[in-house]
This record gives structure tokens, C-alpha cells and sequence, in this order.
């Protein structure tokens, strides 16, 4: 499961424990041992290092030792480098306080990599027992088929181990109980019978607190989670909503999974009856409103959820392209092209027209709009920034122009 593990060390109690324990890593060949330094003046502590290396090595494993040089880079972000060189499979931390992990954006090294790193983090605190840290497992699932990395955790050998496969039925979100029921029986079965017994849970109530609480009740070793579930998918976040949460309040070790999830994208044109659904997009977005009778909207769903819309309005004297928005956490993965394309080649017949913000005119030019006077835009459409009082460089617009042509994406 993780052949190559990466250990952090600052010599602290927490990360000399880390590699005592290393050996209950399922899968684990061959460990890396990091030390960052801090100063260009601090002792390299080859002796603490030589130590931590015979833990390891005493327990069956090669080890690596790497000593980073002080080169005015945060710590976190060496051992991520380094993590990266070494292509290692997971990297195992130790701390003294789960606590430590409340501010994910705090500075904090260990919060910084677990937030950052696109690899698989153990995080083992000082107070989470002397039991194997696989030895009760809980699994939150949110019923869809089970990653094969989680897979892998919960089908490893695990001598006398067990599992808890936990469902949480969030308040208006409930499933009819049998069928929930239903499909959480047969993502166990599904599992090798040769790996560790498993048991399923259901639960209501907020999603991480009940990770939490039940995590406390079944005295779990170790809470095993992807770092993204399907929720948080379509946006930019380092971390999903319920991972950042879980890891706010839970209190034994925490493996974080760099799970793949794979989206079901879809761009096409909005029926008149899903325009809320855009004018929701719109509200931080000058709270702009649909009308049936002249628009046309364009829109990219990522498993099912709206991510980004771009419209095409027809005014009594052209037609004009606006409401291009993408909620700041759907950005960064390109879905206002993909509807920008669907709009470009469903209205190509048609001259168009648009107030483009200035920062994104290389943005339309590649869709064949150009760079126009405001005299050139017909007066319907001239006539949405008459505040402008023709200035329109001042209030950072560009009127631009594409004209009536075929498009290929």
C-alpha cells in the first residue's frame, strides 16, 4: 500500500515515535527520513538522525537520510519537494497535539503539509495510544464505490484488525433508511473476505462532528478519509469541507487519502426551467437576472452541479455575451472556456457582441471578438454603461466585437 514512506523530523518526541512505529504501515519497504534546517548556523544533529535511522533499520527497513540546507524556503515546502524527488507514497508525521491541526491555513508545518501535499499524509499525535494505528479503523463513506485506495487500507493484512464503514445522513438530506442500509452492506461485501472484519454504522447529523464523535465511541486507532470527496470535486479546494472539518476535532491518527475522483462533466444550453440555477451562479455576480424570452445560457455542470454559465442576450439591435462567471471556488479548471465554447458555437451565426473586463480581452480574442470603440456598439447595448459617460477605459471595459463566422472549439 505505501512502499516508500517519508518521515519529517525536528527531533521532537512526536516525530521520533513516528519512526518506532513506521513498521504498522501497511506496505511499507523503505523509509526516508527528512530533516529541514532551520539556520544556516544550527548543528546538523547527525547523532539524532544516526539514532532515528537504527530505530528504523531495527525494524527490517532501509533507510534514507535527507538534510536540507536552510535556503530561505518555509519548511513545509522542502519537505513537500523532497516528497515529490523521492516520489515517495506517503509521508508520516507525528505531532503532539491533534489540536495543532485546527487552522489549516495557520503556519503551522504540519497543517501546511496536510494541506498542500497531493500525496497520501498520516498524522499520528503523541496522545493517540500505544495500539497499532491500524488496528480500528473508521471509514466515513458517502455510499459511492469504494476508491481502491481505500480499498487497499481496509483488504491489507491487519492479523486481528477491524473496520468500521460509517454512514452519515446529513439533516434534509435522508435516504430511505433501507436502501441507505442496503448499499452500505454491499460496499462491505464487496471487500476481500481475507482482509480485516468489517462492520457498517449509520448515523444523522452534521458529517464531521459525527466522524468525530464516533471515531471517540468505537475507540478508533485511526479515521482513514480522502482528502476530496465528491462534494468539494468540482472546485479548487486543497482540502474537501468534511476532511478540513474531521481534521478540526478528531482525535486519533488520521490518514489522508490523495483518492482520484473522477468527474462527470457536461456542457450544453440551459432549459428555461433550470434559469434559477444560473441566476444563483449570478448573485455574486452583479445579481443578474434571466429572462426566456431573449436569452440564451450556457452552462458547465460537474456531476450535476452548475460551475459555471456564460450568456448570449438578444437585444432589439444585436446580441450581446455576458454573465460569464465562475464562483471563485470553481475556479482554475477551465470550465469557463468549456462554456464559453458551447456559446461561441451555438450563436456563431450571429455578430455579437460584449462589455469585456479589460484583464480577460486575450480571453475572447481567442474566440475571434476584437477590440472595438464604443460608437461601434449598437445603442441598446451601448446604453448598459452610459454611467461610463464614455469612458469606458475608466470603469475598465472594452467593448469588443465578434463577427458572424464558424467556430470550431
Amino acid at each position: 500500500m505505501f512502499p516508500e514512506v517519508l518521515i519529517p523530523t525536528d527531533f521532537s518526541e512526536p516525530s521520533v515515535a513516528m519512526a518506532e512505529r513506521v513498521g504498522e504501515v501497511p506496505g511499507v519497504r523503505e523509509v526516508v527520513l527528512f530533516h529541514a534546517r532551520t539556520s544556516a548556523g544550527s548543528p546538523p544533529a547527525d547523532e539524532a538522525l544516526r539514532r532515528m535511522q537504527e530505530l528504523v533499520q531495527r525494524q527490517g527497513y532501509p533507510v534514507e537520510v535527507v538534510v536540507a540546507e536552510d535556503d530561505g524556503t518555509p519548511v513545509a515546502e522542502r519537505i513537500l519537494r523532497v516528497a515529490a524527488e523521492r516520489n515517495v507514497d506517503l509521508i508520516a508525521m507525528g505531532l503532539r497535539d491533534q489540536g495543532l491541526l485546527r487552522n489549516l491555513f495557520s503556519g503551522n508545518v504540519a497543517a501546511v503539509v496536510l494541506r498542500d501535499a497531493r500525496i497520501h499524509v498520516l498524522i499520528v499525535p503523541q496522545s493517540g495510544g500505544s495500539r497499532p494505528l491500524f488496528a480500528r479503523l473508521l471509514v466515513p463513506t458517502d455510499l459511492a464505490a469504494l476508491a481502491p485506495e481505500v480499498r487497499s487500507v481496509l483488504e491489507s493484512p491487519a492479523g486481528d484488525g477491524t473496520a468500521v464503514l460509517l454512514h452519515v445522513v446529513e439533516p434534509g438530506h435522508a435516504e430511505a433508511g433501507q436502501e441507505a442500509g442496503d448499499r452500505l452492506a454491499a460496499l462491505r461485501n464487496v471487500l476481500s473476505p481475507a482482509g480485516r472484519e468489517i462492520a457498517v454504522l449509520m448515523r444523522d447529523g452534521s458529517p464531521a462532528r459525527t466522524i468525530c464523535a464516533v471515531a471517540d465511541e468505537i475507540n478508533a486507532s485511526a479515521v482513514v478519509i480522502p482528502r476530496i470527496g465528491k462534494r468539494d470535486a468540482p472546485g479548487n479546494a486543497p482540502l474537501g469541507s468534511v476532511t478540513s472539518a474531521v481534521l478540526e476535532c478528531v482525535k486519533p491518527a488520521v490518514l489522508v487519502l490523495a483518492v482520484r475522483i473522477h468527474l462527470a462533466v457536461e456542457t450544453r444550453e440551459l432549459r428555461s426551467e433550470e434559469f434559477a440555477l444560473a441566476e444563483e451562479i449570478w448573485i455574486d455576480y452583479h445579481g443578474l437576472k434571466a429572462d426566456p424570452k431573449t436569452d440564451r445560457i450556457f452552462g458547465v455542470f460537474a456531476d450535476g452541479t452548475l460551475v459555471s454559465v456564460a450568456r448570449c442576450r438578444r437585444h432589439p439591435d444585436g446580441y450581446e455575451v455576458d454573465g460569464v462567471f465562475t464562483p471563485v471556488r470553481f475556479r482554475g479548471r477551465g470550465y469557463a472556456r468549456r462554456a464559453m465554447d458551447a456559446l461561441v458555437e451555438a450563436c456563431q451565426h450571429d455578430t455579437l457582441y460584449m462589455h469585456a473586463v479589460r484583464e480577460l480581452v486575450d480571453f475572447y480574442g481567442a474566440y475571434g471578438f476584437i477590440s472595438i470603440p464604443e460608437s461601434d456598439l449598437p445603442p441598446t447595448i451601448r446604453a448598459r454603461f452610459a454611467f461610463a459617460l464614455g469612458e469606458m477605459e475608466g470603469a475598465n471595459v472594452q467593448p469588443m466585437r465578434r463577427a458572424a463566422g464558424s467556430f470550431r472549439q
